[in-house]
């Protein structure tokens, strides 16, 4: 994306979004944990319990924001392609400074009083769901998370892309009165299995967690492998969502092709200028000699050619 970065449409900046919020996750998800194994961390250092919280739930709820807009903008150019042009580049950067607002404003209230972060036993810092019980005001963010990092993008999600579904569904009995050719149910099948993909694996890796918090908001207690499995299932969703919207994407893949090709190129240029350089006298020595051989040839082959006339002229006399 930074080599096409002058020719990306609304869909690419949402996607690069995304990247950035994955990886966010996969540096930041358990690198306080392993700081703390191998060097230890005392408590003026500044990778504390909050700064941690922070940054997972910071980018925890980018990616999930950001997938939801991915949805609603493939839902308007798929059912409503008539204000498809309404979602231009400006609009879209709009909508990602938006996400990253709201992101900011909901995992940095626990930093300032409004909610609050707890070590885990696995040596990552999370919601402490459990004060929802305790406090009113903290049962209020406890429920706004859930509703804004969860709940709420399901559900578009869910009607977004059953929408598009049903859309191409009608578009093609409509336009062929029925008649639906094998082509079409393959590129319908093409679309149903990957949206089905794209809400399964939203699903399944946030519902664990997400029932899980909810579980211990309510006041119940959990072992601690269960809550590090559904922590690690969450987490997980910055490897696959690469895999589903980069992978399956054929100008991703022709991208890649492009840039691995491009990667090789250079290496053989590299290669190429390792060897040695000539200097300017070798090059002139090495002229001289040329023209010299090509001298000697023309010469040789002149000589040839004088010889057979002569023959030819005494073969004649003869």
């Amino acid at each position: 994306m930074c080599r096409r970065r002058r020719t990306l449409d609304s869909h690419d900046l949402l996607t690069f979004n995304l990247a950035v919020s994955d990886a966010g996750i996969s540096i930041f998800g358990y690198s306080r944990g392993i700081v703390e194994l191998f060097h230890g961390l005392g408590n003026d250092d500044f990778w504390t319990c909050n700064v941690d919280g922070f940054l997972i739930l910071l980018f925890g709820l980018i990616s999930i924001n950001t997938l939801t807009a991915i949805s609603l903008l493939r839902y308007v150019k798929g059912c409503r392609p008539h204000q498809a042009h309404k979602v231009d580049k400006d609009f879209i950067l709009v909508a990602i400074l938006v996400i990253w607002i709201s992101s900011i404003i909901w995992s940095g209230s626990p930093v300032l009083g409004w909610g609050s972060f707890i070590e885990s036993r696995y040596g990552t810092c999370e919601i402490d769901w459990s004060l929802a019980t305790s406090s009113t005001p903290y049962k209020f963010y406890v429920i706004g998370v859930f509703l804004s990092g969860f709940f709420i993008p399901v559900m578009i999600m869910i009607f977004c892309y059953v929408s598009i579904i049903r859309a191409v569904h009608d578009s093609h009995r409509s336009s062929h009165g029925g008649d639906v050719s094998h082509r079409q149910l393959m590129m319908e099948k093409d679309i149903t299995r990957v949206s089905f993909v794209i809400c399964t694996a939203f699903v399944l890796a946030w519902s664990p967690y997400a029932v899980i918090s909810m579980w211990s908001a309510c006041g119940y207690r959990l072992p601690a492998l269960t809550t590090v499995v559904a922590t690690l299932f969450a987490k997980s969703a910055s490897f696959y969502n690469p895999l589903i919207y980069l992978g399956l994407s054929p100008k991703f893949r022709h991208e890649l092709r492009a840039l691995l090709c491009c990667l090789q190129h250079k290496k053989d240029l590299t290669l190429d200028s390792e060897q040695p350089i000539k200097t300017c006298g070798d090059s002139i020595r090495q002229s001289q000699d040329r023209r010299t051989e090509n001298t000697m040839v023309t010469n040789s082959s002149s000589s040839y050619k004088m010889d057979m006339a002569a023959e030819a002229s005494e073969n004649g006399r003869i």
